[in-house]
């Protein structure tokens, strides 16, 4: 928890420096307006996987996905110390999904309700396995929290769970939690890179991610994406 605090207050000095650079200023003196980093250009990949292929051995709404977006961007102008300090992932479903998540605070429990995890892979010597479900190394760190463990949050976002489950129990924290949001056939996560460990200074982070649904029977994944021991690389390489 600390260090999320910390990070925070990071954060928001370095906001508070980059305004005071960039507001306006009259009077003398010398020196001048220090420079200003600005955002990196974002990295974005984009990939498609066929439509008809979920299933739902326990019964239920077999969640179809079709589509992942991941973008990598810098929002904080180096408050971190990073030039990338974010990644969102757009996941896209064959179905409509804007009434089909928990509500906030409330556990996936119906077989109509879904529970989507999004799994990110920093360096490839984590605690959770592929889609594959059989590989023998795990290299997974984090995941978002598919409604289960404990629960969505009453925030509306959820947790992102490590080898011993939340990296977080409190009060509301943003900077801790898969943001969450959802319109239409896509749900959105947005998690701050240092959380998940994948900051990486002035370069591109090299994250990986794998994306799972669930229904609310909570018996196996009615899709997974990309399939077998693939892994979508979010740095496009």
């Amino acid at each position: 928890m600390l260090r999320f605090l910390g990070f925070l207050s990071a954060l928001f000095a370095g906001m508070i420096a980059f305004a005071a650079c960039s507001g306006g200023g009259g009077g003398g003196g010398g020196g001048g307006t220090p420079p200003v980093q600005t955002e990196p250009p974002p990295v974005i990949v984009t990939q498609a996987f066929p439509s008809g292929v979920a299933t739902a051995a326990g019964g239920g709404t077999a969640w179809d996905i079709t589509g992942v977006k991941t973008t990598l961007y810098g929002q904080f102008h180096y408050a971190s110390g990073n030039a990338y300090d974010t990644l969102r992932v757009d996941v896209t479903f064959a179905q409509d999904v804007s009434n089909a998540l928990p509500a906030p605070g409330q556990s996936l429990s119906k077989p109509t309700q879904l529970g989507m995890s999004v799994a990110i892979d920093n360096g490839g010597n984590g605690f959770f396995t592929t889609c594959a479900g059989s590989k023998s190394d795990t290299p997974f760190e984090y995941a978002s929290d598919e409604g289960d463990n404990p629960s969505r949050l009453p925030d509306g976002n959820y947790s992102i769970l490590s080898s011993g489950g939340p990296i977080y129990s409190g009060p509301s924290n943003p900077a801790a939690e898969a943001q969450t949001t959802l319109a239409g056939h896509v749900i959105s996560q947005t998690f701050f890179l240092d959380a998940v460990g994948a900051s990486a200074g002035a370069s591109v982070p090299k994250v990986k991610i794998d994306v799972a649904a669930i229904n609310g029977t909570l018996t196996t994944a009615t899709d997974c994406v990309p399939a077998g021991n693939g892994e979508i690389s979010a740095n496009g390489a």
